[in-house]
């Protein structure tokens, strides 16, 4: 039951272009074409909607969303009305292409299919006041669209968003709103990535072990705890009823949804259960993810019979043509030292690893192709000269270079660069993310252009299918939402890839459409998006930060000693202070969504400083690490799990004097590796020995007495059974 705002601003009863913009020049992502028409339509009591048959889902979906803004309801009529809104299916268009005109004659949308009438529908959305995506009701007595004609259909077919929930569990409501906000945007792709080696996600009734077992990790679970996520038991999986019901919510939605189970390789989740699915052999591997006992053998007949029975019920729960069988990252170890499999090599000719891998590839095609799909996979299925089924599709992830390797062997490709499209890399260096794909700010997303895949080689741009946005999940347990903190806005910088033209992409233009009413849609899905934090540079020679803000529209707040609040000052351009080092700067927008809070980028220049030094430590490091923490902004691995007594400890050359020394560890990056058992101790220049406190969450600061000679850390218990990361002092002036 929606709640009513009893406010109801006037002005837009009265008329939205008051509001100035047109209603129709913020749409996300970019139609083809927009022509501007004169005058306006005025939505009012007495609109109807009228439809053509079979567009059940599109006229409930539309009816409901206007019920959001106006304060009376639109009747469904049997024959298009004066000053109506019409849906109506004709010939003409492509399979999601459509029209859209508004005049004084009323709203009509054409298409030739449903799914072209739901993407007019949502431009229509977006043409209306933000509130249309939210819980609330404006109760508008009348709502004005400005005139226009819309010409409109996507640059690829295939436009998609690939979801983890392997490393992290998102329940089915979590699923059920990915799929509005991707439907939002004209998205039409939904990867499931299912099974993976941190956790097997689908019921599958012939083994319920692989949910029973496999869906959970903790101490005394099969899969051991990670990714900070504690001790206890965690995890989850879907039932075969909850798929099918998010299968048909996704395909009244016009998402085709393809499940993944990663195999041979990231299996950890399935050997751990049934351990004599993997090589007979006792030699210690370690995964490109850090996990053992991952790779399935390729020579044992019963592991085909099984995965026969595994994919056949994939198949019976998903209408997608495809399924993804993964394919990456594979250690061969196993492989190379298994007699079985060496003997199946000489059995079958093959030379290599590569070739052991894609004779398990060419196995799973079969059973796919035997089930009535086609196969798609990741792009390390094509690195052999294996020559699988044309109708295979291919994910290039790793670099552009993989993803002109599959287009010059002839595969269907789908463009998920890592260092354009994977959304759990940072969006800055002071974020949470990944960044083994570098720095992916917004603009580095939106700039993707898939046809430079095809630069110097012979290959047709047909077989570039479409993008896909990438999220894995090793970050998403913590903190709470930081999904969405991920993938927006960058997924609509993504959607407006895969479906605007390349000419009429622009940056600039994307950045005025989100901040004039994007950003305001999103936050009426309840979508806790990331905000862009200021620049903020410090001028020694004024004693001013001068800070811009992302946007000239955007409020700027600030703070002393801490992160601004959304009762803190706003910022008008610049703050003078004598004490810059402490001032803290952050974008806010609506109630409760705010950036990061950060400092002035150069303020290193004038806060620390950095005394020559040396580190020891009483426990091993990773080679050339003690030389590392000896700077600031160094780091160290250690190369066992910490114990209690372990010491590391930094040795100045000459007495400091200073104000503040900060103490660190951790992979703020992944939410990992912290020190959680120890204290830090200081020693001054006359010998006195000083215990600062304990690490809290990794980290301590702490204001010295006296000029320091050493700081140490002292390790009190086992870290929790883990290794830790280690980071140079921060010492300030």
């Amino acid at each position: 039951m929606k709640k009513t705002i009893t406010t109801i601003l006037l002005a837009l009863t009265a008329a939205v272009t008051v509001l100035g913009a047109r209603t129709y020049s913020c749409i996300v992502p970019r139609p083809l074409s927009i022509e501007p028409g004169e005058g306006q339509l005025l939505l009012e009591k007495g609109t109807a909607l009228y439809a053509s048959p079979g567009l059940d889902f599109e006229t409930a979906f539309l009816k409901e969303r206007l019920g959001s803004v106006l304060a009376f309801d639109i009747p469904v009529v049997k024959t298009p009305s004066e000053g109506g809104i019409s849906l109506v299916l004709t010939e003409g268009y492509g399979p999601e292409a459509y029209s859209l005109r508004v005049n004084a004659e009323g709203v009509r949308i054409e298409a030739s299919a449903s799914a072209g009438i739901f993407y007019g529908v949502q431009t229509l959305l977006q043409m209306l006041p933000p509130a249309v995506y939210g819980d609330t009701s404006l109760e508008l007595t009348r709502c004005a669209l400005d005139a226009v004609t819309v010409d409109d259909s996507p640059r690829y077919g295939y436009r998609g968003t690939m979801l983890d929930v392997s490393r992290t569990f998102y329940d089915t409501d979590h699923v059920l709103r990915l799929i509005d906000w991707m439907a939002a945007h004209k998205l039409n792709r939904f990867h499931w990535h299912l099974a993976d080696d941190n956790g097997w996600r689908i019921e599958i009734r012939k083994y319920p072990e692989l949910t029973e077992k496999g869906a959970w990790r903790g101490d005394a679970e099969v899969s051991p705890a990670a990714y900070g996520q504690g001790h206890g038991r965690y995890g989850g999986y879907y039932t075969q009823k909850e798929i099918r019901q998010v299968v048909k919510y996704a395909a009244d939605r016009h998402i085709e949804i393809i499940p993944e189970i990663d195999l041979p390789g990231h299996s950890r989740s399935l050997v751990g259960v049934f351990p004599e699915m993997a090589c007979p052999v006792d030699v210690p591997y370690i995964s490109a993810n850090g996990e053992t006992d991952n790779v399935l053998c390729v020579a044992r007949e019963e592991n085909y019979r099984m995965l026969r029975d595994i994919f056949k019920e994939i198949a019976s729960l998903f209408p997608s043509e495809y399924i993804h069988i993964g394919g990456d990252e594979v250690d061969h170890t196993p492989w190379n030292n298994c007699p079985h499999c060496q003997a199946l090599a000489r059995e079958q000719g093959l030379e290599g690893p590569q070739e052991i891998h894609s004779h398990f590839v060419y196995r799973l095609e079969d059973i796919i192709h035997g089930l009535g799909k086609k196969m798609a996979g990741w792009d390390e299925i094509v690195i052999s000269d294996a020559r699988y089924d044309t109708s295979s599709m291919v994910y290039a992830w790793r670099s552009v270079k993989s993803g002109r390797m599959s287009v010059d062997k002839g595969y269907r490709t789908v463009v998920q660069i890592g260092e354009f499209c994977y959304l759990d890399m940072k969006q800055s260096r002071a974020e949470r993310g990944h960044s083994w794909a570098g720095i992916v700010p917004l603009s580095k997303t939106y700039s993707l252009e898939p046809d430079e895949i095809l630069v110097g080689a012979p290959a047709d741009s047909a077989l570039i299918v479409g993008v896909q946005a990438g999220l894995w999940g090793e970050l998403l347990a913590w903190p709470p939402r930081l999904m969405e903190y991920q993938l927006f806005p960058r997924l609509c910088a993504l959607a407006e890839v895969g479906w605007s033209s390349r000419d009429s992409r622009d940056f600039a233009d994307f950045e005025r459409r989100l901040y004039g009413e994007h950003f305001s849609r999103l936050y009426n899905m309840g979508i806790a998006f990331r905000v862009a934090p200021p620049e903020v540079v410090y001028d020694s020679l004024s004693g001013s930060l001068r800070v811009r803000p992302p946007h000239p529209s955007a409020v700027v707040r600030y703070a002393v000693d801490g992160a601004p609040t959304s009762a803190s000052p706003v910022c008008r351009g610049e703050v003078v202070t004598d004490a810059p080092e402490r001032m803290r700067f952050a974008t806010f927008f609506g109630d409760g969504l705010r950036s990061i809070a950060v400092g002035a980028s150069n303020i290193d220049l004038y806060h620390y400083i950095d005394p020559e030094m040396t580190v020891e430590s009483n426990f091993p490091l990773l080679e050339g690490n003690l030389e590392s923490l000896a700077r600031r902004g160094g780091t160290g691995y250690s190369d066992r799990v910490l114990r209690e007594g372990d010491v590391l400890t930094y040795r100045m050359a000459s007495p400091v004097e200073c104000s503040r020394i900060t103490v660190s560890s951790g992979a703020p990056s992944s939410g990992m590796f912290y020190v959680t058992d120890a204290y830090v101790e200081y020693e001054t220049e006359d010998g006195t020995v000083v215990r600062a406190g304990d690490l809290y969450h990794g980290e301590l600061s702490f204001e010295p007495s006296a000029p320091v000679t050493q700081v140490r850390i002292v390790m009190t218990d086992s870290n929790d059974g883990y290794t830790a990361v280690f980071h140079g002092l921060r010492i300030e002036k």
